[in-house]
C-alpha cells in the first residue's frame, strides 16, 4: 500500500504517538523524586485514574508521566504505593456531586482494575531491570509484604515479637550447645572407659 500523498501547503499528519523528550522525562523523574510519600502516592493515583480513560483522550502529559513513573528510578517507589491505592481508593479519588451508587462502584472498579494492571506492569519493569543485571527477582511474596505492613502499622508489637523470637533463638542455641557439651563429655567418658 502506498503512502498517502501530501499536497504542497498541507501540514504533514502527526504521528499517533509522540515520544517524550528524554530531558523532559528526566525533569519529571526529578520532580517525582522531590515529592513526599503522600504527594507521590497522590500523583500515582492521578496517573492511574488518567489511564482508565481512553487512549485518545490521555494526551502527551500522560505519556511523559508514564515514562517517568515506569522508569527504573521510580518503579519501586510507585510499586510500594499501589497496594494502599488499591485498598483505599476513596482516599485518592474525589467523588463528583450527585454520583449514583452504581456509577461509584463502576468508577472504583475501573480504578482498582487499572491500579492492579499498573502494579503488574511495574513488577515486570523491575524484573526486566534485574534480568539485565543477570539476576532473576523472586516471585511476589505476600507474607513478606504482610510482615512489612505489620511492622509499619504496629511497630511496638512488631518489635516485641522480634525480641521474643530473638530470645527464643538464644535459648534454643544455649540448649543445643549444652546438649553438644553433654554428648562430648559422654563420648569422652566412654572412650576413657574402654
Amino acid at each position: 500500500m502506498a503512502a498517502p500523498q501530501q499536497t504542497p501547503g498541507q501540514e504533514p499528519a502527526r504521528p499517533r504517538r509522540v515520544e517524550p523528550d528524554p530531558a523532559d522525562v528526566a525533569k519529571q523523574i526529578d520532580m517525582y523524586r522531590s515529592m513526599s510519600g503522600a504527594e507521590f502516592a497522590e500523583a500515582v493515583a492521578v496517573f492511574v485514574a488518567a489511564g482508565a480513560r481512553s487512549a485518545g483522550s490521555r494526551g502527551e502529559d500522560y505519556e511523559l508521566q508514564a515514562r517517568a513513573l515506569r522508569s527504573p528510578e521510580l518503579a519501586r517507589k510507585a510499586l510500594r504505593c499501589l497496594p494502599d491505592i488499591i485498598r483505599e481508593p476513596d482516599t485518592y479519588l474525589y467523588a463528583p456531586e450527585g454520583e449514583s451508587r452504581a456509577a461509584y462502584n463502576r468508577r472504583i472498579g475501573t480504578f482498582r482494575s487499572r491500579a492492579e494492571k499498573e502494579e503488574e506492569f511495574l513488577q515486570r519493569v523491575l524484573a526486566g531491570e534485574a534480568a539485565r543485571r543477570g539476576v532473576f527477582l523472586p516471585d511476589p511474596n505476600p507474607r513478606g509484604r504482610a510482615r512489612r505492613r505489620l511492622a509499619d502499622e504496629h511497630p511496638e508489637r512488631y518489635l516485641e515479637l522480634v525480641r521474643e523470637e530473638q530470645a527464643a533463638d538464644r535459648e534454643r542455641a544455649a540448649a543445643e550447645a549444652a546438649e553438644r557439651k553433654r554428648l562430648r563429655r559422654a563420648a569422652k567418658r566412654a572412650a576413657e572407659g574402654s
